[in-house]
């Protein structure tokens, strides 16, 4: 069940609920991120904007009692709610996934999507309501259209995250693959990377918090900001030990916001215009039942020079990629 605003990633969503035991009695879904609307309606049902889904052998002890059950809860909101206090009344609890996403949010979407949990991308809500996905699209349309055909290149990849610290550059690279790419100047821990920026206010009073998830201030000086880049190319690469590449290509939207940063290592990425990513095909195993997030390298040589353009490999973390340290840091 699903909204007629909700945008579902169908392959996405097939890989998440074929976790489950169809055999068994589930209701799968998502709660609101704003922490007024779950005081308002329910932190323990499934939003009917995310999505939610119920096992067939849950619908046939649902159909029941729903004629009552309606009369019970005609005071509740939508059917949505309607739908969870029935379920609640089976003794079913929401089995909560984290793709599923209501978007009980106002303003821009980009701190949110840029540091997406690590799970696959089942739906979006509330577009509408919301600034263009891409700042180079002028409409939600056009920003899902680029969204949507990343996303078919690689399902299971959309928007997930990967981090690099290069020790040489100094710089921190943070990817969310056919989406963004953030290039900070500086050391930054992976636990601010993976924290989304607050670039959106909640739903009903349109304040800057609470939320069901954490958040950080976007800093008001620019040279304290990370440079951003927009997808904006998506293509097939090539096979390799059986499993196709794909190439994506990520430019920065605008530059005068960092033009007065005079560090050297700010001034060596403010000449980087283009940002060139190439990555394994994702199996959805490897989100849906063990999630992991991956590393990326930046495999363009180290010449002290400045570069306009870098290559990017995403990559399965090793074992020393997990600590966020330099050596001997």
């Amino acid at each position: 069940m699903g909204d007629d605003d909700t945008v579902f990633f169908t392959e996405n969503l097939v890989a998440v609920l074929s976790k489950y035991d169809h055999k068994q009695m589930y209701y799968i879904g998502g709660i609101s991120e704003s922490v007024e609307q779950d005081l308002t309606h329910s932190y323990t049902m499934g939003y009917g904007g995310a999505g939610f889904a119920i096992s067939y052998p849950l619908v046939k002890q649902l159909v029941k009692v729903l004629d009552g059950c309606i009369d019970r809860y005609s005071f509740l909101w939508g059917s949505d709610e309607r739908v969870g206090g029935c379920l609640n009344e089976i003794g079913i609890p929401l089995t909560k996934e984290l793709g599923f996403h209501q978007v009980d949010i106002h303003g821009d979407p980009y701190g949110l999507l840029a540091a997406h949990p690590v799970a696959p991308l089942v739906s979006l809500h509330h577009l509408d309501y919301l600034k263009p996905i891409f700042p180079t699209s002028t409409n939600q349309i056009d920003s899902l259209k680029m969204l949507v055909g990343a996303y078919k290149m690689d399902t299971a990849r959309t928007l997930q995250q990967s981090f690099y610290h290069d020790w040489q550059r100094d710089w921190t690279v943070s990817v969310s693959w056919g989406y963004t790419v953030q290039i900070y100047p500086r050391f930054v821990l992976d636990s601010l990377l993976r924290t989304p920026f607050q670039t959106f206010q909640t739903w009903g009073s349109w304040k800057d918090e609470p939320f069901t998830f954490n958040t950080r201030p976007m800093s008001p000086d620019p040279c304290e900001q990370p440079l951003i880049y927009f997808l904006d190319d998506a293509n097939n690469g090539n096979e390799v030990g059986g499993n196709f590449e794909t190439v994506t290509s990520y430019k920065r939207f605008v530059a005068e916001p960092w033009n007065e940063c005079n560090e050297d290592h700010f001034r060596s990425a403010l000449a980087l215009h283009t940002i060139n990513i190439t990555a394994s095909k994702m199996d959805l195993d490897m989100l849906s039942k063990a999630p992991q997030r991956q590393c990326c390298e930046i495999t363009t040589p180290f010449t002290g020079a400045s570069d306009n353009i870098i290559q990017i490999r995403i990559k399965s973390c090793s074992y020393e990629e997990g600590f966020s340290l330099p050596r001997g840091g």
